[in-house]
């Protein structure tokens, strides 16, 4: 099926709709440091689009110095969701580090979702507590992926969230990559990408029946 590419204004920032004239669709969200053309991202919007969902990638980038994390995330967040809801009211879920925040509106709303290095330790964060809130009163399927060298990552944590499938990486870091290792850095990005495309499937056809 042809993609259309179109750029959109969400009220407070700025996406790419990726559309393929299908009523499922996924949403990708950002970190702070991580854009939506970074490899995680990038091949996580791929795989939806091959499980043949649309997708909508906000491409704004968190500015440390005068973004305020919550607000920032929680405006976008729901700008996207508003801009897909007419077509699909429970678009997939895709966020990476930050965007972690959104996870109140996941639950709010019943989004499935991929929690890419989520921010739920409270050693490694200063926000765990409303992402972890958030992850806690949501009851949709979710896949959550971090790696055991990433100091914002609890797998006990994650584990004990109801509905959720756990990939850990072995001495990954925030990045889900091997420091000053290549090849291990990419057999990581196929894991994570394999595990992101399987459960994307999963939900489309849950979605369509």
């Amino acid at each position: 099926m042809r993609v259309t590419v179109e750029e959109v204004q969400l009220g407070p920032g700025h996406g790419l709709a990726f559309e393929q004239g299908t009523s499922s669709w996924a949403i990708v969200l950002p970190g702070a440091g991580y854009s939506a053309q970074a490899p995680l991202l990038w091949y996580a919007r791929r795989a939806a689009l091959e499980a043949g969902r649309s997708v909508l990638v906000v491409t704004d980038l968190f500015d440390r110095q005068s973004d305020d994390p919550v607000p920032w995330v929680q405006e976008r967040a729901e700008a996207a969701f508003s801009h897909v809801r007419a077509r699909d009211p429970h678009p997939l879920l895709v966020t990476k580090s930050l965007t972690s925040l959104a996870a109140p509106l996941a639950a709010q709303e019943r989004l499935p979702a991929v929690w890419l290095t989520p921010l739920i330790a409270n050693d490694g964060t200063t926000v765990a507590a409303e992402v972890l809130s958030g992850l806690r009163a949501a009851t949709e399927p979710r896949l959550m992926i971090g790696g055991s060298a990433d100091s914002t990552w609890d797998r006990q944590l994650a584990a004990s969230l109801p509905n959720a499938e756990i990939l850990e990486l072995p001495e990954a870091d925030h990045s889900l990559e091997m420091p000053w290792d290549v090849t291990r850095s990419l057999a990581n990005l196929m894991r994570v990408t394999d595990a992101v495309g399987r459960f994307v499937r999963t939900q489309t056809s849950v979605s369509r029946s």
